[in-house]
């Protein structure tokens, strides 16, 4: 792993962080909740999705650190994290369909998103969240391998604008495996998408809800294996999650360099408010954490992308580790600010927004416990490894 940016990816992230500093907020800002189009198209005109589409399938190229390069100069220049969420669930589907989708799904879906068309994934069910292995969605095998998907998913990135959905299902007489993936266009008879959601932020991030009513199918429409979907899905999902530790660090950072100057310039009893310890504690407190979630969001880009047995721990501390730097240093903001900070403006909306990273991408309490498995896991291999005799080399004569 090199530990600086070499001059392409200098120059991808200086072109991308270009492109988040054209953002027009002032909608956002007036609570209009749309997704951010403009924004969207140039990326796809600046050719972002190329970067992952391999060169067969119109990209030109897989390479991951590129991709990560342009993202963080979209993130920090852009203000709110709508968009950077878009892209890093768009990011997902790319990556799903270049392990795991045959060549007629590569053809079809990685044609589609460099044409812009956007994905979502489904995954939490209303009843039982994030909790795939109790997912009540259901896929029923028939004859001659088809398929009849019936269930529903709730609080899905793009669900009212997707134009296709990759949705995570159980086959029917499993109790808590048997997971499976469906590719899923929009206007397929029997779904069934619901309203926006009314969120507390991120008001350019659609999400909403999905039911699917005896959902005709057959084998082409599921990515991979039926039955055998569980380790895919994390696989491509850890991707998301260190990029949400990645996105919420450069966020925290035209933030933090506004704070820094309004504390130089604030006055209280005639001393700036920056020479003050408690200040200086905040402001640093925020730094450090920004630094420690981009280094570990690194490291785990690079286990995940070596293959290592520990990646998806790391993966998930990369996420805990960005949702606890945004959020925390969200809510310090609003105190350095005072009263300033709480009216409408935009430290209220960065805190608004920041407080989804609590959820995104899995609860603290979901990525501990799947940290604490791992770590378990990981333990009982290096104890079984040490219990296992040597193997005796044998020397082969010449």
């Amino acid at each position: 792993m090199d530990l600086q940016w070499n001059e392409r990816q200098q120059a991808l992230r200086a072109k991308y962080a270009q492109i988040g500093s054209q953002v027009d907020y002032s909608a956002l800002h007036a609570g209009r909740q749309a997704f951010d189009q403009d924004t969207w198209d140039r990326l796809l005109e600046a050719g972002l999705w190329k970067i992952i589409v391999p060169a067969e399938y119109g990209g030109e190229g897989t390479d991951w650190w590129d991709f990560t390069a342009a993202l963080e100069g979209l993130a920090s220049s852009v203000r709110t994290p709508g968009i950077l969420l878009s892209v890093i669930a768009q990011a997902g589907m790319v990556h799903a369909l270049n392990l795991f989708g045959t060549e007629a799904q590569k053809r079809d879906y990685l044609g589609r998103i460099l044409k812009g068309k956007l994905s979502a994934t489904a995954i939490a069910d209303p009843d039982t969240g994030t909790d795939v292995r109790s997912t009540s969605s259901v896929l029923t095998p028939g004859p001659n391998e088809t398929f009849v998907l019936n269930g529903a998913k709730y609080n899905i990135a793009h669900a009212p604008v997707a134009d296709f959905t990759l949705v995570v299902c159980k086959l029917d007489g499993h109790a808590r495996d048997g997971i499976s993936l469906i590719l899923l266009d929009a206007g397929t008879q029997g779904l069934e998408v619901g309203e926006y959601d009314q969120k507390l932020g991120n008001l350019d991030l659609p999400t909403g809800p999905m039911k699917f009513n005896n959902i005709p199918l057959h084998y082409g429409d599921l990515l991979g294996v039926p039955g055998k979907g569980l380790r895919n899905l994390i696989t491509f999902v850890s991707l998301g999650r260190l990029y949400y530790g990645l996105v919420s660090a450069w966020l925290v950072e035209p933030m933090l360099k506004a704070a820094m100057s309004y504390a130089q310039q604030r006055q209280t009893f005639e001393v700036p408010v920056l020479e003050f310890q408690y200040v200086q504690k905040k402001l640093t407190d925020m730094r450090i954490s920004a630094e420690a979630a981009k280094w570990t969001a690194y490291g785990a880009l690079q286990q995940l992308l070596a293959g290592a047995p520990e990646a998806g721990m790391t993966c998930s501390i990369a996420k805990l580790v960005g949702a606890e730097a945004i959020t925390s240093g969200a809510i310090d903001l609003l105190k350095l600010y005072g009263t300033k900070g709480y009216h409408q403006g935009e430290v209220s909306t960065f805190l608004r927004d920041a407080l989804a990273f609590c959820a995104v991408g899995g609860t603290e309490e979901m990525h501990r416990r799947n940290i604490i498995s791992q770590m378990k896991r990981l333990e009982a291999k290096a104890a079984k490894e040490a219990a296992e005799p040597p193997q005796e080399r044998i020397l082969e004569t010449a």
